[in-house]
């Protein structure tokens, strides 16, 4: 006579019950992405997701993608009387959105070749703070237009604290050259300067269609 047979113990029955539903919800997940597995429904998944709220700014669709980006112009020591150029060129991949600046400013003292080079704190009110004569100009390196009627003071503007938002933001096409042209009109003093400009590098089809970013 053949033995009965064992029970099952709940705390088993309940796993095995637990597997059961795990391969039912996986089966049904490796159905739904064969059946529209592209990549703006993997997106879609990802943004209904409890996971949503992690996901990277720079997926999914390419002509839709926007990621915060930098860009920094600098200079050499701009002596009294001197000029000098920075520059920078945006990706052939992406153009760029212009929203903001800083400006940072280090002195240069003391005698050579120990110098010491101390940033200038523009936001002190006791007059140490002042960046004597060192001015700014913006402009598009292909066509040589400027974004500013005359140059600009640069401890007016671009506060590390508080930068400068422009009042349109301002599209750089992809492969464009930005340039900033320093100059040192002090009497006296030498200057190491830095711009950065904050915005977003966006990929899109047809940008030259939004004229109401793109510069004149």
């Amino acid at each position: 006579m053949a033995n009965p047979k064992t029970p099952v113990p709940h705390e088993i029955l309940r796993e095995m019950q637990r597997n059961q539903v795990m391969q039912k919800k996986v089966a049904q997940q490796q159905s739904a992405l064969k059946a529209g597995g592209s990549p703006a429904r993997t997106q879609s998944n990802l943004i209904n997701s409890k996971l949503g709220g992690l996901m990277p700014g720079n997926i999914g669709d390419i002509n839709k993608v926007v990621w915060p980006f930098w860009y920094t112009f600098t200079a050499p020591e701009l002596t009294p009387g001197l000029s000098s150029t920075g520059s920078f060129t945006t990706s052939q991949e992406a153009a760029y959105i212009w929203l903001s600046f800083t400006a940072s400013v280090f002195l240069r003292t003391g005698g050579g070749p120990n110098y010491v080079y101390t940033a200038i704190d523009t936001d002190d009110e006791s007059g140490a703070g002042l960046i004597n004569g060192l001015n700014i100009v913006f402009r598009d390196a292909q066509s040589s237009r400027v974004f500013q009627r005359n140059p600009m003071p640069i401890e007016a503007f671009g506060s590390p604290a508080f930068p400068t938002v422009l009042r349109s933001p301002v599209m750089f096409l992809p492969n464009s050259t930005v340039e900033c042209l320093f100059t040192n009109n002090d009497a006296t003093n030498v200057y190491v300067p830095f711009i950065s400009f904050f915005g977003y590098r966006v990929r899109i089809q047809g940008a030259e269609q939004i004229l109401s970013l793109v510069t004149d």
